[in-house]
């Protein structure tokens, strides 16, 4: 009895307390008295503007949608939610905004966790049943080959709100809040649908970082663990959702196994997301490889789109189609396109059609029938409203840019950096480096999981990035991306990985002079890849030369008569020619220019497909495989600045360390002092014989040693050969006139060691080309040559030409451009003074010639014909070493120290300059003739590295001549002074790869274990 009363008193004050319980409410409407559909009408026609092209209204609905949502009390908000932000977020992905677009796409799941198995309070009054007037229904475009059954499922069904009775006994007798339980109409499929969007874009955006995302994470943790009633249909929806999400963290098979579970409802019917699930199994089929599987699949994906109405999946499943069509070996046309196109305009869906019209105009420009792709392009374009400004806008520019070249329109380059341009800002890999950088400074990505993503994020581009994401991956190569590379390099070195920390440096290196060419070095790869000669390329090149020349056979012959024309030209060229002659010749080379013209114009347009290309040059290089080629003795000294600190590694045959040179601005100071004591303080003060007599730069250039080999463990008096790697500062350090303490004397480092430069650590050591048989060498100009008078030039300049083999005139007037001449000199000397800009590293021309403009410049060095002179000397560059490594206030500078003798020397080691010696600051002179005279005499007789060494004590020893000396003033001397003071010889820059490497002798076993167990020679790192 007592239990009895106690029971309705409880049911009493539930009844009483229910007049005051926390409402539930959408707006101002009370939701018993809802009459709009859950999620709203207005969500739907939200979908509608959206892929009619009409992106602002779609998110001002969305907006407005999103803050009226159903809120349960005064802050919680209800699974209607997730529909809204999916939609914001897929409207702001398609407005080319990933980062918004993520953040809507976040708020979609986090309302999707915070009740994930709000499906088990959904009543399913009803199983479903097979659909006939559905499936009479004739698709525009195609016809399904799968055995299917159409499903027809309710549109809505009751949902229970609030606390049941039970519950509601418990809440009276325990205490805390009672929430009335009422049964709601909503959408249940649109709600998974919603949730599945969100998890498939989210995957799309996050990438690699999908795997180190909590909230992906706790996605496949909740959706795993039984969201749907058991047993029951709804479990299809259920394992759709949880197939999406294995799909981003990389469990692909369980991914494969839910997604096919998902196509039916209880094994039979399909329904509403089969399309979704279909359209995921098509997308995993492409990124496979394989995509004869995923043309059926995205096909079907937009048949069962259509039956049931889902525009989305049908815009998503064509773009994919064509991506998969246009990759695949061999393209060919899709049938459905046209159809689907009539569909799209008839139903206003002005974004679809907009996509159609492009994938079909990609389509006519792979047959070559450019008329019709520029027709069928401007078609779509005319319908892109809003969507102009957004990723299917943007690509359209793309497209036009193609087309603009093809015609040989001049506006084609500036419609192209417009969309490169644009891309940076929509790019979903720019946005996951964005998010790996803010990661890891957060703590958030780990160093042992930032190696994996930035090794993903950053590496040089495979064959699906060009066949998938042409646009996207030229953006990539232009952006800059040196804080992404130092935060791997830290990374790595926090795992005290530095060997990898070592090639993630020259990665960075190679990137850097990449993003300084068109394109990002699209064009450069694709011509290094066909034009360099087939024993200089590894087996994956040749196949991919092999494969390019077989698809684009307009170029193979261009090419073969191009060498043909380059033959007769290297055999007709001589020294001395009568008019006759040189009118005949002059007619070969245009035809040749001609030749190069044309081959340069199909490479151009190679690089707007989807061609696979590879970065051949610089070459890649692990440390095992650098370690193999060095010899005792032999060491390799990389330094790589980074945001904060100059980083310097060192490798020898049998060891390698690494160490941190601290801030550069500690280093600029030594070497500004450094560069000042060598009389390198202003490039318009002659040096007198006071500083002549100094032993300052003694003192100074030991504080730079050890500013930059402190920590290295690095022993010169070891060492025969020393390779230098520079960055930043270092590119301006007379390397070879850095004292060096012994035991019993200070000496500079040449006396101890050779030494050589290279740009990047893949250089190192030597081509697989052979050195060429000197056919043709030339000199150009002479204004480092003294004297007033051209006899006293002559005398001085006779030297040097005496040991320049088959040395050559370039004819004057060139009747082509000059790096189209230089290509076939063998060596080059140039006399003549010139400037290499910070800002414009690649915009001097090595060889100067006023009335050539920007034809002669570096940068056009880097077209075709490609191969260059093997050796070239410029004793006449001016860097701004020679104001002691400070830039004029007037003149100031945004790029970097050093980056341009980095970029000088990439380019012109790309276009086969195998050695090259290049002035930090001009002596000028006769000491400088003597100089470069010995060194080229040497060329022939030994390696760069060794004939310089020579050179410099050659150099000690050459008597002054204060009348032959522009940068010299000497007042009253007794005795005439030698060129002995660094001064003279430590300005040049020898960049230099050094003679190819044998393949050493195989080892035996035991000369293997001997090896090991030997105590390891010095230098001895640390």
């Amino acid at each position: 009895m007592i239990l009895s009363l106690r029971r309705s008193f409880a049911l009493l004050v539930v009844c009483l307390m229910s007049l005051c319980w926390p409402s539930i409410s959408r707006g101002q409407f009370v939701p018993g008295l809802l009459t709009e559909t859950i999620p709203s009408q207005a969500y739907f026609e939200a979908f509608n503007d959206l892929y009619r092209g009409e992106y602002r209204d779609a998110l001002r609905a969305l907006n407005r949608e999103a803050r009226g949502s159903i809120r349960i009390g005064v802050t919680e908000r209800w699974i209607d939610a997730i529909c809204y932000h999916a939609a914001w977020g897929e409207v702001l992905y398609h407005a080319g905004q990933p980062a918004l677009a993520l953040e809507q796409f976040d708020q979609a799941c986090s309302m999707f966790l915070q009740d994930p198995k709000w499906m088990l309070q959904v009543n399913f009054t009803s199983d479903p049943r097979p659909d006939a007037s559905l499936g009479r229904t004739a698709i525009p475009w195609g016809t399904s080959t799968r055995q299917f059954i159409l499903g027809d499922i309710p549109e809505t069904l009751p949902i229970q709100m609030g606390d049941d009775l039970a519950t509601q006994n418990q809440v009276a007798q325990q205490g805390g809040v009672l929430r009335q339980m009422q049964m709601w109409q909503i959408n249940v499929m649109e709600i998974v649908r919603a949730t599945s969007l969100a998890i498939r874009r989210r995957n799309e955006l996050l990438g690699p970082l999908a795997v180190h995302d909590p909230i992906s994470r706790e996605m496949v943790n909740k959706l795993s663990s039984g969201i749907a009633p058991p047993n029951h249909w709804s479990n299809a929806w259920a394992d759709l959702q949880l197939g999406l999400a294995y799909a981003g963290q990389g469990n692909l098979d369980q991914a494969n196994s839910m997604l096919k579970r998902a196509e039916r409802l209880a094994g039979r019917f399909d329904h509403p997301l089969t399309c979704v699930a279909l359209l995921e199994q098509g997308r995993l089929a492409m990124e496979a490889g394989k995509f004869d599987l995923a043309d059926r699949l995205f096909a079907e994906a937009s048949y069962s789109a259509f039956y049931y109405e889902d525009a989305g999946v049908i815009d998503e499943a064509f773009r994919l189609a064509s991506q998969n069509r246009l990759a695949a070996p061999n393209p060919e046309p899709n049938p459905a396109l046209d159809n689907a196109a009539a569909w799209a305009r008839r139903e206003r869906f002005d974004h679809i059609f907009a996509r159609l019209c492009f994938a079909r105009a990609e389509e006519w420009m792979n047959s070559e029938n450019w008329r019709e792709a520029a027709s069928t392009l401007q078609t779509g374009q005319a319908r892109l409203g809003d969507a102009r400004t957004g990723l299917l806008g943007n690509w359209s520019q793309f497209l036009e840019a193609r087309v603009l070249a093809e015609l040989g329109k001049p506006t084609a380059i500036n419609v192209l950096n417009e969309a490169l341009a644009n891309q940076m800002a929509m790019s979903n890999r720019m946005l996951q480096l964005q998010l790996a950088d803010r990661w890891f400074d957060q703590q958030q990505l780990r160093a042992s999981s930032a190696n994996d993503v930035y090794g993903k994020l950053l590496s040089d581009p495979h064959a699906v990035d060009w066949a998938f994401r042409p646009l996207e991956t030229m953006a990539i190569m232009k952006a800059p991306l040196d804080g992404s590379f130092d935060r791997w390099l830290i990374a790595l070195l926090e795992r005290r990985d530095k060997l990898a920390a070592l090639e993630v440096s020259d990665l960075a290196k190679r990137r850097r002079f990449f993003r300084s060419l068109p394109l990002g070095g699209r064009i450069a790869a694709l011509r290094q890849t066909l034009e360099s000669p087939s024993n200089t390329l590894s087996p994956a090149e040749r196949t991919l030369q092999h494969d390019l020349l077989m698809r684009f056979p307009n170029y193979q012959d261009l090419l073969k008569s191009g060498r043909q024309i380059q033959n007769q030209l290297r055999e007709q060229w001589k020294p001395k020619m009568s008019n006759e002659d040189q009118q005949a010749l002059s007619k070969l080379w245009k035809k040749w220019s001609e030749n190069l013209a044309e081959r340069e114009r199909l490479l151009g347009k190679m690089s707007l497909g989807r061609t696979t290309s590879q970065f051949g040059f610089p070459q890649i290089v692990s440390i095992a495989e650098l370690q193999g080629v060095l010899k005792p003795g032999q060491a390799v000294v990389i330094f790589h600045e980074t945001a904060g600190d100059l980083l310097g590694f060192l490798v020898t045959d049998r060891a390698s360390t690494s160490w941190n040179c601290g801030p550069s601005g500690a280093i600029a100071r030594s070497l500004s002092q450094f560069l000042r004591d060598l009389g390198s303080g202003d490039r318009n003060n002659p040096i007198n014989e006071k500083q002549l007599e100094s032993t300052d730069w003694m003192e100074s250039g030991q504080e730079l040693f050890h500013a930059l080999f402190d920590g290295s463990s690095i022993d010169p008096d070891s060492m025969d050969e020393l390779v230098v790697v520079p960055d930043g500062l270092v590119w301006y350090v007379p390397l070879n006139a850095i004292p060096i303490k012994l035991e019993d004397r200070t000496v500079p480092l040449t006396s101890l060691s050779r030494i050589r430069v290279v740009p990047t650590m893949g250089l190192a050591f030597g081509h697989a080309e052979p050195w060429r048989r000197v056919q043709h060498s030339s000199i150009i100009g002479d204004e480092l040559v003294p004297g007033d008078k051209d006899d006293t030039k002559a005398e001085l300049l006779e030297p040097l030409q005496t040991a320049m083999p088959n040395l050559i005139e370039l004819p004057d007037p060139t009747p082509v451009s000059t790096p189209v001449i230089a290509s076939l000199l063998d060596a080059l000397v140039v006399l003549d003074e010139f400037d290499i800009d910070r800002n414009e590293p690649l915009a001097w021309s090595p060889i100067p010639n006023a009335r050539e403009g920007h034809d002669g410049e570096l940068a056009a060095w880097l077209a075709l014909p490609l191969r260059g002179p093997q050796r070239m000397v410029f004793p006449g560059a001016h860097t701004i070493a020679e104001n002691g490594g400070k830039t004029s206030r007037r003149r100031g500078s945004q790029a970097p120290p050093g980056n341009e003798l980095f970029l000088a020397s990439c380019g012109l080691m790309s276009t086969g300059a195998q050695t090259i010696l290049l002035s930090r600051w001009i002596v000028g002179g006769e000491s400088t003739m003597q100089l470069v005279r010995e060194f080229v005499q040497e060329l022939h007789r030994t390696s760069a590295a060794d004939a310089w060494q020579r050179c410099i004590e050659v150099a000690k020893v050459i008597q002054l001549e204060p009348g032959l000396e522009p940068r010299v003033s000497l007042g009253n001397v007794d005795e005439l002074p030698t060129a002995e003071h660094p001064f003279f010889w430590s300005g040049y820059l020898l960049v230099d790869t050094g003679e190819p490497p044998l393949p050493p002798p195989a080892k035996s076993d035991k000369e293997q274990a001997d090896k090991t167990e030997a105590p390891p020679e010095k230098p001895v790192p640390k």
